[in-house]
């Protein structure tokens, strides 16, 4: 029962974002049917509430949104990503290759807004070869996929902790899994994008140059963030007022991107997005899943990536490994980094489809698109991923 009701939830919150309700507001209805629902005591939902709109989580969140923001403004006011297609076209000649690399690259760098980076990015590589669904489905696609792997993110670092699998051992396992879903991007999206001869203008030398010149900003606020372990609003905060005084932005220019980077629908729709989150995990939601699943007359690692899918979707990739990565090893005792390598590859493609997932969201708004337009340009993408890690698990465990 407990699952029908968050189906039923999760239906009329991506109704409500097909719609254009602003992403706050189908939070707000998704919580209050959460309350009703689940029958959750008005104290210790307010409690819940409370605890999350005043958690230093949420508001750094915010924080590191607004100034990225900030910094991709003014990029885009210098024209630096056009810049920068360029170089690396001239570099390597092939933009679906440089702009799946960027993105990724671009994904080191922890914060929402960091999606709306990859999607200029998509939008200048793609052109006219994709509809806008399409680019927001790649776009947030190649922009998670570090977060699948390196240990700088939260999910990886609960992952391994809980399953006693090293960083490294898990890195080496995965990284073939990072190039399968590339290759997954490609097959579904990207060959139909022509690969292009490039820039032949330049030299290689003044290419690397036109790029070092176009994303240094960029380049050092990833490069600080991920050796010294900083906050990414501080970093970046840092980073965008340097750029202002290196790119000698004049005080009218300053001001508009103080005042553009701030969009207050977006900032209220990641705080109520994770109120919403917070409130399914108190709901229990995820506790009873495995009753669901578990008697499944298929084999246990299948049982197991339902259980993360579903986990996944309904309370994000930490609190589902927290779940469900002990019952996986006691499932599958001799797992290894094999099964780690299989779980979080699931996690990943399906925590893009989730209505708790805010940066489809703000990929979706930044296409001028419907949530759902996005999410089903990603269903593609999530079914040839798991359908990729399955057979990848079942090779590493058949040779070793």
């Amino acid at each position: 029962m407990a699952l029908i009701k968050v189906l039923i939830i999760f239906v009329v919150i991506l109704a409500l974002l097909n719609k254009r309700l602003p992403l706050y507001l189908a939070m707000i209805f998704g919580s209050l049917l959460m309350i009703v629902m689940f029958r959750l005591p008005l104290a210790t939902a307010g409690q819940t509430a409370l605890h999350t709109l005043t958690g230093w989580d949420v508001w750094s969140v915010n924080l590191a949104m607004y100034v990225i923001s900030v910094l991709v403004y003014e990029l885009d006011l210098r024209h630096r990503f056009e810049d920068a297609q360029r170089a690396m076209n001239g570099l390597m000649r092939d933009p679906r290759r440089n702009t799946s690399l960027a993105c990724m690259f671009i994904g080191l760098m922890q914060g929402p807004a960091t999606v709306t980076i990859c999607g200029g990015m998509v939008d200048t590589m793609a052109g006219d070869h994709l509809k806008n669904d399409e680019k927001a489905a790649v776009a947030t696609y190649l922009r998670h996929i570090p977060e699948a792997m390196v240990p700088t993110f939260t999910g990886v670092i609960v992952a391994c902790s809980i399953s006693g699998i090293s960083i490294s051992s898990f890195f080496m396992w995965m990284l073939p899994m990072a190039l399968l879903t590339l290759l997954a991007i490609y097959l579904v999206y990207l060959r139909r994008v022509p690969r292009t001869v490039g820039e032949t203008g330049r030299s290689k030398k003044e290419c690397v140059r036109l790029l070092l010149r176009s994303l240094w900003s960029l380049l050092l606020a990833i490069a600080v963030i991920i050796v010294f372990s900083l906050p990414t609003w501080a970093v970046v905060a840092i980073v965008a007022a340097v750029n202002a005084l290196v790119e000698k932005f004049s005080a009218q220019e300053v001001r508009d991107a103080l005042v553009k980077g701030f969009d207050l629908k977006s900032l209220l729709g990641i705080t109520m997005t994770y109120v919403f989150k917070d409130l399914l995990i108190l709901g229990g939601v995820i506790d009873v899943l495995p009753t669901y699943f578990e008697h499944l007359p298929i084999p246990a690692f299948l049982v197991l990536v339902i259980l993360y899918a579903f986990g996944t979707l309904v309370a994000g990739s930490s609190a589902a490994a927290a779940a469900f990565i002990p019952l996986a090893y006691t499932m599958i005792p001799n797992g290894g980094a094999f099964l780690l390598a299989l779980l979080m590859s699931v996690s990943f493609a399906s925590s893009q489809l989730s209505p708790t997932h805010i940066c489809t969201a703000i990929i979706s708004d930044y296409f001028g698109v419907t949530f759902f337009a996005t999410v089903k340009k990603l269903l593609p993408l999530f079914l040839l991923t798991v359908l990729i890690a399955c057979g990848y698990y079942m090779l590493l465990t058949a040779v070793f």
